[in-house]
Order: structure tokens, then C-alpha cells, then sequence
């Protein structure tokens, strides 16, 4: 202990505690703005990538939102088509107007209007178009005994004494202007069970 007693060996270990209480806190402050320096860049890029995500998260869910309602607007348009597709046919009002319109006062031969026998549908329609000529003050006969399976309405004649047969022109006139589907086929007299007036115009309507 002998170091104690000396004045210069005192005065050493004065300055280099007086260093030491000097330096500490400069080593500490610094140490401490490099900590909090770090703590404010990590706290902006935290920020920044969180920023970043979100914008990536939006447009991600914007991007899915409009792929979506594409295909619910596709499935939309597609469930109609399958609905009209698979809907009855039938004859609206205008349509009935139509007809009634230019047949009305047409001397004509008697009708016979038959369904395909094997389809309530094809005979709900014929039901509806025998009505309307009706209403044109037609003579008509409805009949659900029709063999001919072919898509639409065709037109025909029963005609074995090869006598004139008035208003055929005009009922496919007043039929394609109703836009109700109209298709020639060659049709049979045979093909409708039943008898069949001979001189009489033929609507005949198939399957949807």
C-alpha cells in the first residue's frame, strides 16, 4: 500500500480515474445514439415493408375481386342461356297480336293444328297458337298425336283431292312475322294419328 503515500503515484490514479468518469459516459452516449439511430432504421423499414405488403395485399385482392366477378358475370350469362334453352316456348302477347292482326278477315281452309305427341311442351304451345287463330276467327282443330319429332313449327296441307288451299301464304307470312320458329319438313298425313279433314292446313309442331 505503499502507492497510498506517494503523491505521484496519487496524482496517476487521479487522471486516469478522471479519464476513465470522462470517457464512460462519451462511450456510453454514443453507444446509445447508435442504439436508437438502429431502433429509428428498423422502425422505418418495419414501416416501409409493411407499407409495401399492404399495397401488395390491395391490388392482390383487387386483381382476385375483378377475376371473380368476371366468372359471376360469365356463369350469370350462362345460366340465362340454360334457362331460355331450357325454358317452355311461349307465345307472347305481341306475338298473339301479330297474328291475329294479319289473319283476321283471310278466307281460309280449315286448320288442324297437332303437337308432338310424346311432350306436354309441344302441346302446351300448339294449345296456344290454335287459340290465337281462333281469335283471327280461323277454324280450327287441335290435335296431340303428331309423330313428327323435328325441332319447330312446320306447315302442311291435307290435300288428297289436290283442290286450291287458301291462306297457306298468309298463315307463313303471319307466323315468321310473330317470329315464331318456323321450318319446312315434308309432312306426312300418316305421321298424325287421327282422322284428318282432307283440305285443311297443317300446323304442326315439333319438339322444343
Amino acid at each position: 500500500m505503499s502507492f497510498w503515500d506517494t503523491v505521484a503515484d496519487l496524482r496517476r490514479i487521479e487522471f486516469i480515474a478522471i479519464l476513465i468518469t470522462m470517457i464512460v459516459p462519451l462511450l456510453s452516449g454514443t453507444l446509445i445514439l447508435k442504439i436508437r439511430h438502429r431502433i429509428k432504421t428498423l422502425q422505418t423499414l418495419t414501416s416501409q415493408n409493411q407499407g409495401s405488403t399492404y399495397q401488395e395485399n390491395i391490388h392482390g385482392l383487387g386483381a382476385e375481386n375483378n377475376r371473380l366477378s368476371k366468372e359471376l358475370t360469365s356463369a350469370h350469362n350462362e345460366l340465362i342461356m340454360l334457362r331460355r334453352i331450357n325454358a317452355p316456348r311461349h307465345m307472347t302477347e305481341l306475338q298473339e297480336q301479330i297474328l291475329i292482326g294479319q289473319l283476321r278477315g283471310v278466307q281460309a281452309a280449315p286448320v288442324i293444328v297437332a303437337a308432338y305427341a310424346f311432350e306436354d311442351e309441344s302441346a302446351a304451345y300448339a294449345a296456344q297458337i290454335a287459340a290465337a287463330l281462333r281469335k283471327a276467327n280461323w277454324t280450327v282443330t287441335l290435335i296431340k298425336a303428331s309423330m313428327n319429332d323435328f325441332k319447330g313449327v312446320s306447315l302442311g296441307t291435307v290435300n288428297e283431292m289436290r283442290r286450291p288451299m287458301t291462306g297457306q301464304h298468309e298463315l307463313a307470312q303471319a307466323l315468321t312475322a310473330a317470329h315464331v320458329e318456323l321450318h319446312q319438313h315434308e309432312i306426312s298425313p300418316d305421321s298424325i294419328a287421327g282422322p284428318l279433314q282432307d283440305g285443311s292446313l297443317l300446323v304442326v309442331v315439333g319438339r322444343k
